[in-house]
């Protein structure tokens, strides 16, 4: 293990004698049985920090040693299918890493270092992944297990029980939570951020696929912006405070009364995106990427498709372009949209204050469902009046007045 980490370190290339003990079946199982779990681990984390995380993991794989690494024959008892699993990983990891490191060449709009100075929404310091070596890691490890969370999501749903989990004492555990933690003795919070970083690069595939970025180029080409501009601050630890200034084609727009579709539709895209940026927070740009990389490591070399019986050939780069482009589009609608650094907006309103407003309101679940609706109504209205957020949850909530 530490012959392929250095290999990956320092792009050196395996002697033939080591590659051949590597390959001996009692390595294999020695590896398995007499060397801790915590030294395999620390070895793993170390070639995702190398310069060449994909060189690592293929190597793993060609030596046959991926299995004894990751462990997953109770998800996957055949040997065949758990190679077929691990291959995808490798070609989604090296997408990714091929996809990142022209990021460095040719960095789209939404990734270059000056957006992400720009002061983010509520005191956010934006890094981009090729600056942020920490969450560039956490990447590495969520596009090579992938591959390994989907295959154990449609094996729970094909068998009835829960995707993702395992019956008896560790059945909450997911097999990302397994494989990190109990098997790699990786910290939880390690794989509490990879299964955040599938789950968003999900949520960001479906919203893309359902339109969103039909919404995302709306949005660029109206102009629509929400802007948020500090004010002051007394300290590096207290968050400045904060102006927000929406507009539309370049008029300043009043969030509480204004009407036109345009920018309706624009607010109700932004409360979709929200939710999804709420649950992965700082690492929204590896989840984006990885939702990407999903999408162009499933590019065959030629596509065709009809239109009214017409057959159309296109070429695998002219559709890598296009994904990429529509990425890209949603990615700075979002910025353009405010939507960086919203997840540490607090409410408005504090929940011994509403008690005051919505006087009968019920504990529990109803008293969640109207905080869910304040922060829904701040996502929609960015530029609103307390006054009217106000009316707004009296005027929704008519039992609770």
């Amino acid at each position: 293990l530490r012959s392929i980490r250095f290999a990956a370190r320092l792009r050196f290339t395996m002697d033939a004698a080591l590659r051949e003990a590597a390959l001996d079946t009692r390595v294999r199982e020695a590896l398995e049985q007499k060397v801790s779990r915590e030294r395999v681990g620390g070895e793993v984390d170390l070639m995702f920090r190398s310069p060449d995380p994909v060189g690592a993991m293929r190597l793993l794989i060609n030596l046959n040693l991926i299995g004894a690494v990751f462990p997953i024959c109770r998800l996957v008892p055949e040997k065949s299918q758990r190679m077929e699993i691990f291959n995808r990983g490798l070609v989604l990891l090296s997408t990714t890493h091929d996809y990142l490191c022209d990021c460095k060449l040719d960095p789209p709009v939404w990734s270059e270092y000056a957006h992400s100075s720009l002061p983010a929404a509520y005191g956010v310091v934006e890094q981009t992944l090729t600056e942020n070596d920490e969450a560039r890691r956490l990447l590495w490890y969520a596009s090579f297990l992938k591959p390994v969370r989907d295959h154990s999501k449609s094996f729970g749903k094909l068998n009835g029980g829960e995707s993702g989990r395992s019956k008896g004492k560790k059945g909450r555990q997911s097999v990302i939570y397994s494989t990190l933690v109990d098997e790699l003795k990786r910290p939880t919070r390690d794989a509490d951020a990879v299964e955040k970083i599938m789950k968003a690069a999900d949520d960001f595939t479906q919203l893309i696929e359902c339109g969103c970025d039909f919404s995302a180029t709306a949005v660029l080409l109206s102009e629509v912006r929400v802007q948020y501009n500090a004010l002051n601050g007394d300290g590096e630890e207290t968050v400045p405070e904060q102006s927000i200034v929406c507009s539309m084609n370049g008029e300043i727009i009043d969030s509480d009364t204004e009407e036109d579709p345009v920018w309706q539709h624009a607010m109700e895209f932004r409360l979709l995106c929200s939710k999804t940026l709420g649950q992965i927070g700082p690492l929204w740009r590896a989840a984006l990427i990885l939702s990407l990389s999903e999408k162009l490591s499933s590019l065959g070399d030629d596509l065709d498709y009809a239109i009214e019986g017409d057959v159309f050939a296109e070429s695998r780069e002219e559709f890598r372009l296009g994904y990429i482009e529509r990425y890209d589009a949603f990615a700075a609608s979002m910025m353009q949209l405010g939507l960086i650094g919203s997840w540490a907006q607090k409410p408005t309103i504090c929940g011994s204050e509403m008690k005051t407003i919505l006087t009968n309101i019920p504990k529990g679940a109803f008293f969640r469902e109207v905080m869910d609706a304040q922060v829904d109504w701040m996502m929609t209205h960015p530029c609103g009046s307390k006054e009217a957020l106000i009316q707004h949850l009296k005027d929704t909530f008519t039992s609770y007045v």
